[in-house]
């Protein structure tokens, strides 16, 4: 039988009203009220008080306190602290994940100044849009940096972020109640592909340039050795840990990789077993925070643990060199070289599927870096198939 509680307590959705009874245990008055998610259990705690008249304030706080978890979010009084403090804490998002989404959530609030992101309406979204995109920014920290201008590349990838955390993650808790990210169209921006093949000369230039440039440090080009054989992303690859390099073999597991499955990458023997020489006790490549103040000193202090990110960034920054001393010839970027990867391989196997079966990627990731004009030779393959194409015995209709 139910028991009747005495009392009862509005919670701040001004919906919910819970009954609890007050107890007196030696002197002390006690709350007695039901468990807020488990049905015919009840919860007994101390007020604290010894007269009734306080503990049905104490009583109220404490009641409060266990169904609060419960409660449905009021979107429309969070603020950007609340609403970030809970998309850290959401299961099984990467630190990545949060960290992009982060980004944007930045690059908007520099823009639009309101209180929370449920504030956000579609006439803010789009003039978010325009400003972005008449905005500069610098690489570097100094007074005087240059600026450079906005890209619609750059607004498209943050406008993508906005709708996914909008959806995915703050309209489902509760933070918003509708996504005005999806009324915001791409901004237009001139058709093809970011990453284009680079010729084989220019890879063999940059290899050339990092060992000319670091004689006596050999991790970085042994990092773009490893990326021109494993055409990953940049960041995946530094994720690698020492444990992942077996034998010939690295490794890159579910939980490092962007697309969350798992990379077995074949090695030749001279590059596993000076990769073997160079890793080191957890990471295959914390060796460059012993490397860079000899090799790379930075201006504002090194490096004193092991980072991705940082080692990313580096990679990053030596491409961009290499590419500053070659002002009038090809670039090489980073990302670049995994176009390389996909084309020559689907150039082995004539197949976008088995190429992406290979190197571990989609059919559709595939098709976006593939440069099929390199990979298949139409005119030959149109040569092959012409006797197909053209009827042997063509066979006259019968009249009826």
């Amino acid at each position: 039988m139910a028991r009747t509680a005495k009392f009862s307590f509005l919670l701040s959705d001004q919906k919910t009203r819970v009954g609890y009874s007050l107890k007196w245990r030696d002197r002390i008055v006690c709350v007695q009220f039901p468990h807020p998610t488990v049905a015919g259990k009840y919860i007994e705690l101390s007020t604290g008080c010894t007269t009734e008249t306080d503990a049905h304030t104490e009583a109220a706080k404490l009641v409060l306190r266990h169904y609060a978890p419960t409660l449905p979010i009021d979107g429309t009084k969070s603020t950007w602290d609340e609403a970030i403090d809970h998309l850290k804490g959401t299961p099984d998002l990467r630190p990545d994940s949060i960290r992009g989404y982060l980004t944007a959530v930045r690059a908007v609030r520099a823009v639009i100044n309101v209180l929370g992101p449920s504030d956000i309406t579609e006439e803010l979204a789009h003039r978010f849009k325009r400003e972005f995109l008449k905005g500069t920014f610098a690489r570097g920290k100094a007074s005087d940096a240059a600026q450079y201008a906005r890209t619609p590349t750059s607004c498209t990838t943050y406008l993508r972020s906005l709708r996914s955390l909008w959806q995915r993650h703050w309209k489902a808790a509760g933070f918003v109640r509708f996504n005005p990210w999806l009324e915001v169209p791409y901004p237009n921006q001139p058709k093809g592909k970011r990453v284009r093949l680079p010729e084989e000369g220019s890879v063999s230039a940059l290899l050339q340039w990092l060992a000319t440039r670091y004689p006596h440090w050999e991790l970085p080009a042994l990092f773009v050795q490893t990326k021109l054989v494993a055409g990953c992303r940049t960041l995946d690859l530094c994720k690698a840990k020492s444990a992942d390099l077996d034998g010939e073999q690295l490794t890159l597991s579910a939980a490092v990789t962007k697309t969350r499955t798992a990379r077995r990458i074949p090695l030749p023997a001279d590059l596993a077993r000076k990769l073997h020489q160079i890793k080191g006790p957890i990471w295959l490549w914390e060796r460059y925070v012993a490397d860079v103040p000899v090799h790379r000193p930075v201006k504002t202090g090194n490096p004193t643990e092991y980072d991705p990110s940082t080692w990313r960034w580096t990679v990053q920054n030596l491409f961009r060199e290499f590419n500053e001393k070659r002002a009038t010839k090809e670039k090489v970027r980073p990302h670049d070289l995994r176009a390389r990867a996909i084309t020559l391989v689907a150039s082995a196997t004539q197949s976008i599927d088995a190429t992406a079966e290979a190197l571990g990627v989609d059919p559709q990731t595939a098709r976006h870096y593939l440069d099929a004009s390199k990979a298949f030779n139409g005119s030959e393959l149109m040569k092959r198939f012409a006797s197909v194409l053209l009827p042997q015995n063509p066979t006259p209709e019968s009249r009826e």
